[in-house]
């Protein structure tokens, strides 16, 4: 192998390793409005985090108010987008963001490893789930 081609291929291995991954910020409230401001200090404190992590933010979004299940416009949207996006790193503050339902949190955990997307908190580290 020439030198050149050997340089070149290091120069593309290293450009590769210091890519940042892309990330997307999901903060939700069980309110049904957001009087304190809750929403953007989730939102601050998970793009301080990501810029610990040295991901780039590339979407986010939010919800208010207690759901059912995972049908959520904000939710929906960063599910839509994560494709389309290239999304490798999914923010959120602790998996209660996601849902109190535990089953529910487990499932949709299985379902970004499938795709995957890391699931990170500041508070819980990665967040998995066995599966």
């Amino acid at each position: 192998m020439s030198q050149n081609r050997a340089k070149k291929q290091i120069e593309r291995k290293r450009s590769m390793d210091d890519r940042k991954k892309k990330a997307w910020i999901y903060t939700r409230i069980d309110a049904p409005e957001d009087s304190h401001g809750t929403l953007k200090k989730q939102y601050e404190q998970l793009d301080t985090y990501g810029e610990q992590l040295r991901v780039e933010i590339a979407g986010s979004s939010s919800d208010m108010g207690e759901t059912a299940g995972l049908e959520r416009p904000g939710l929906d949207l960063f599910l839509e987008a994560k494709d389309s996006r290239g999304i490798e790193v999914l923010l959120v503050l602790d998996s209660s963001r996601i849902s109190r339902d535990k089953e529910l949190v487990t499932d949709f955990l299985l379902r970004m490893r499938q795709c995957g997307i890391e699931v990170c908190s500041p508070l819980e580290g990665i967040i998995s789930a066995a599966g």
